[in-house]
This record gives C-alpha cells, sequence and structure tokens, in this order.
C-alpha cells in the first residue's frame, strides 16, 4: 500500500475520531443543538460565507428549535436569554476571555480589541480609557462642532444646488472625522469632498466585507497585507483603501514615538506618553490600537446616525415633536447647544435610545470564556474556558423586553419610565461587562448634537430611500440590508427659519 494511499486512510480515520469525540465524549456533547454544528465549524462557515452574513438568522432558528441555549459549534455555546447576558459579559472582577480563533481573523493582534486574556486586554486599554470619560468627550466637544460645520456647510450648498446628498456617506465621512482628530490630532478629510468619498469608510467596509472569510482562513489578511499597495490597487480598491489607512496611522505613531508634539488630551498623547509600559509602545502594536478605534468608530456610529435620521424622518409627528424640544435649548437654528444640555430633553433622549436599540452596534456575537469558574444557565454547568455568547441583537428586540421590537416608537421609554421598568439595562448595543466598547460616550456625543443641528436647522425629505436600506438584514459585523451597508439619500427642501412653528 502506498503511502499516499495510507496518508489519505489515517486522514479519514482521524476524521472520524474527532467526530465520533465531539458529538458523544466532548465536554460539551449534552448540550442541544443540530449534531452537524457540533461536529464541524464548516455549519457557520455555509451561513457567513456560502450565504453571505446569514448565520444570524440560522441561530435565531435553532433557538426556536431547541431552546434557549444551543450548542452552535464544536467547542461554543450560544445563549437566547436577555437576562443572562450580565453573566456572559461580566465586570472586571470576574474575569472573561475573548476567543483566539475569533479575533485572530482581523489581523490586529496588538490591538486591545484583539486582546485574549482579561489581564492583556486590561493593561493595553488602561492607559487610554480616561480620555473617552464622559468629561473628557466634554472637554474637547468643540472638536465634534468643527467637523459638524463641515457638514453643516455641504447640506447648505446643497440646498442651494439642489443636489440629492447621500447621509450614509456623509455620516461615514463625519464619524472618520472625529475619531481621526480627537484620538489622534489627524484629519481623515472625509468631509472634504462634495460626495464625501473617503478612503476610510472604503477600508473599514473591506475589513467587515473579510471577517467572515477570515474567521475561517485567519491567515488571509497577513496575505494581504504582504502584497504592495500599487498592485492591492489594481487587483482590489477596497484593500488598497485598508493599507492606505494603515499606513496613515503607522506614519502618526512613528511621528508620536519619534518625539514630535502631539495633541493634548488625545489619545496619542497616551500612546507617547509614559503611562503606557515601554513594552507595549512598539509602532505596529499601537498602529493595530489605532486601527480597531478608527474601524469601530466608523461604520457603527455612521450606521447609528442612519437609522436615526431615517426614522425621524419617515415620521412627521416624531420630526415635529423633536424639533419643537429642541427651540428649548436651540431659539436659533444656529445656536449650539452642549451634549449635556441634549440628554436633559426627554424626548431627545427616548429618540436617541430608540435609535441605539436599533442600530444594534456589533452584528456578530462576541463569545466570552470563563477562565476561572464554571457557568450555570438553568440546569446545564459550563465548563471553564468554554465559549459562550449572547446576540445584542436578539437582546434589543426581545419581544418581552420591547413590543413590537422593529417599530421605532420612542414612546415605549416614555411608557416604560411611567411604569418604574428599566429598560436601559438590556441596552447591550455597546456590550457590558470589562470589555465593553471603549467609546460609547463619544458615540453618543455625536449622535445628540449631529441628530440636533439636522433636525433644527434643515428640512430633509428622503429621497429614493426606504426601509430595506436601512434594515438589519445580514451580518458583516455590523448589520446590513441587502444591498450591501446602509444607504440613506435625502433631498435639503428648506432651512429652518428662526419664526417657523410648523
Amino acid at each position: 500500500m502506498s503511502r499516499l494511499v495510507l496518508f489519505g486512510v489515517a486522514g479519514v480515520l482521524w476524521i472520524v475520531v474527532k467526530t465520533i469525540y465531539r458529538l458523544y465524549f466532548h465536554p460539551l456533547s449534552k448540550f442541544p443543538g443540530p449534531k452537524l454544528a457540533a461536529a464541524t465549524s464548516t455549519y457557520e462557515a455555509y451561513f457567513n460565507i456560502i450565504k453571505g452574513g446569514m448565520f444570524i438568522w440560522e441561530l435565531q432558528r435553532l433557538h426556536d428549535v431547541y431552546g434557549p441555549i444551543i450548542r452552535i459549534g464544536p467547542s461554543e455555546l450560544h445563549i437566547r436569554d436577555s437576562n443572562y447576558y450580565d453573566e456572559i459579559y461580566a465586570p472586571i472582577t470576574r474575569p472573561r476571555e475573548k476567543i483566539a480563533e475569533i479575533v485572530r481573523a482581523f489581523d490586529l493582534d496588538g490591538s486591545g480589541f484583539s486582546s485574549v486574556g482579561a489581564d492583556t486586554h486590561r493593561e493595553r486599554r488602561a492607559p487610554i480609557e480616561r480620555y473617552f470619560s464622559k468629561q473628557s468627550i466634554i472637554n474637547m466637544e468643540h472638536m465634534i462642532w468643527e467637523s459638524l460645520d463641515k457638514l453643516n456647510g455641504h447640506l447648505r450648498n446643497a440646498y442651494h444646488s439642489h443636489k440629492v446628498v447621500s447621509m450614509d456617506a456623509a455620516f461615514a465621512g463625519l464619524s472618520s472625522d472625529i475619531v481621526h482628530q480627537y484620538s489622534f490630532g489627524l484629519y481623515s478629510r472625509c468631509l472634504d469632498p462634495e460626495d464625501f468619498k473617503g478612503n476610510v469608510r472604503d477600508g473599514v467596509n473591506a475589513v467587515l466585507k473579510m471577517s467572515h472569510i477570515a474567521n475561517f482562513c485567519p491567515v488571509l489578511p497577513k496575505i494581504i497585507n504582504c502584497f504592495p499597495v500599487w498592485f492591492l490597487r489594481y487587483v482590489s480598491p477596497p484593500a488598497a483603501a485598508l493599507a492606505d489607512m494603515r499606513e496613515f496611522l503607522r506614519s502618526g505613531m512613528r511621528d508620536a514615538l519619534s518625539g514630535k508634539p502631539v495633541p493634548k488630551s488625545s489619545v496619542i498623547e497616551a500612546y507617547s506618553g509614559p503611562r503606557m509600559p515601554p513594552h507595549l509602545r512598539g509602532v505596529e502594536r499601537l498602529t493595530d490600537d489605532a486601527m480597531t478605534l478608527i474601524i469601530g468608530g466608523t461604520e457603527t456610529t455612521s450606521r447609528s446616525l442612519c437609522v436615526g435620521i431615517f426614522n425621524v424622518l419617515s415620521n412627521k409627528n416624531i420630526q415635529s415633536r423633536l424639533r419643537e424640544e429642541l427651540r428649548t435649548v436651540m431659539p436659533t437654528p444656529e445656536t449650539r447647544p452642549t451634549w449635556n444640555q441634549l440628554e436633559q430633553l426627554p424626548y431627545m433622549r427616548c429618540v436617541a435610545l430608540e435609535t441605539f436599540r436599533l442600530s444594534t452596534g456589533i452584528a456578530s456575537r462576541s463569545p466570552r470564556a470563563a477562565p476561572l469558574e464554571a457557568l450555570r444557565y438553568k440546569e446545564y454547568v459550563i465548563p471553564p474556558k468554554t465559549a459562550v455568547g449572547c446576540t445584542n441583537h436578539f437582546v434589543l428586540t426581545d419581544p418581552e423586553i420591547f413590543p413590537n421590537p422593529l417599530t421605532f416608537d420612542p414612546e415605549r421609554w416614555v411608557r416604560a419610565a411611567e411604569k418604574g421598568e428599566r429598560l436601559e439595562r438590556y441596552m447591550v448595543n455597546f456590550s457590558k461587562g470589562s470589555r465593553m466598547c471603549l467609546a460609547p460616550n463619544l458615540a453618543h456625543a455625536e449622535l445628540y448634537l449631529t441628530l440636533a443641528i439636522l433636525i433644527r436647522r434643515f428640512e430633509l425629505e428622503l429621497y429614493k430611500t426606504s426601509a430595506k436600506d436601512v434594515e438589519f438584514a445580514r451580518d458583516y459585523g455590523v448589520p446590513c440590508p441587502d444591498s450591501g451597508f446602509c444607504r440613506v439619500n435625502v433631498l435639503v427642501k428648506g432651512l429652518v427659519d428662526e419664526t417657523d412653528v410648523n
């Protein structure tokens, strides 16, 4: 018998033995779920790669069939129970680890986001965390206004020229400009062109579109990074945009570490400052960290703004009520309210909460492992170091908590407050626990200030845009419609006059 045949027989036997072990002897073999998912991770690959970001809906179907806890992979469980979320995404006193096989897909190993161990994550996050506190954002609010002034100018020009405005591109440019300037003192210039087209959004979307393939072929991003940019521009403009973005940030990191002046109260100040341990101060590690801030702060915030403006413009009653409330802090359209002032407006707060709820944040599940304890769910004991996830979207659209969950209804927050219900505890769009999103305060400030100037200053009308263009149909890291990424087009029909009371 030839060696080739022997290798083939050995390979088949190995697969058979491994499959039998996973199905009948694995520590998770007693958990409910489809046998194929327990045997191989290609079950998920089929739905996310072949069918295109559809595994989240298969998860929903599996829960309907098997119950609230299911085995969705050889070594992973998923729980659909909104009241168990805090147990998985726990505070720092109960350490949680990320799953190496998932975070490695982004090829950003040096970032806080991709840190597997709780101690590593804490060490990487601690030097920059204070820059995203609420007070820090308030102190730097003028930076947000600089970008909003650019957006304001473009919308006024569109009014006079009768041009259609791509708000999704505008919001991506706005978010990119803000996070670049606030974090690194750099200008992405995505708001400069009239059409808001810039490399940053293309680069971010390239990462997101590739995430499912990279999850099953983690070497792919590393291979792509080996090609020169000129070649990538020829074969894949989005990949070239990603490479350009990385080099732009890498250059900024080099300048900071070489002792060149950096903006005060910015993240790059922390990167080059004494609070950053020397072993964490490498150019590539800091570039990885910077990349995650840009990726996390561009498309997710842009989607929130798209969901918010679409739903407000789709309902004249909501729009009218919000504008009337905004007059109390913006007596003239050109008045500049503070984020703090806007947060005090009851209806504005309800609109913001409903916007964040339906925009979801991260679409993909982000499982955690408890390294030091066995978790318990009902009659099940989950072994330590087991990957367990709870998808944000299932909590944010739980009909037991949010009746008619897909309806944009700011009044639900008013009704809940009157009943003494604390729906805010189920707002998991930024995740929870010690490893939640680093910058929810920045996202809140952007949303409040942007919606305020759009509604108070402009008469906007949706143009060839429907709910299908902002719905959550596919999971590419962020929620996406069937057509790709969020799309919201508007016409600027007028400028809201100081004396207008409609």
